[in-house]
């Protein structure tokens, strides 16, 4: 019984979801303000979760989500990427949460 519990505890300790794309700070930092174009980005990263159209400017979003099994390793986060007409990257930034309501998050 006392390795049953062992093996429970393992798997439970081990699970973890996850959903999105995380971008690391190296590739985030591999695009350069003013330089990099769309199809730049899409080549380091890949094709963004979503798309919206702002005045001039269209954004993308990389959304991640890591609901972990130990308290304290969550990460709710969008690295986004701002584009002008022509298509070069104008704005990058990162934010925390994307509006995901989970509780799991704390959100």
């Amino acid at each position: 019984m006392k390795y049953i519990l062992y093996i429970f505890l393992a798997f439970s300790l081990g699970a973890c979801y996850q959903k999105g794309l995380e971008v690391n700070q190296d590739k985030l930092n591999t695009i350069v303000i003013g330089k990099s174009t769309q199809e730049d980005v899409e080549k380091i990263i890949g094709y963004p979760v979503r798309k919206t159209n702002l005045g001039n400017k269209e954004v993308w979003y990389y959304d991640f989500t890591r609901i972990s099994s130990l308290p304290g390793f969550d990460k709710d986060e969008s690295t986004v990427f701002e584009f002008n007409k022509k298509g070069v990257v104008v704005k990058k930034y990162k934010t925390t949460g994307s509006g995901n309501s989970n509780p799991l998050l704390g959100g």
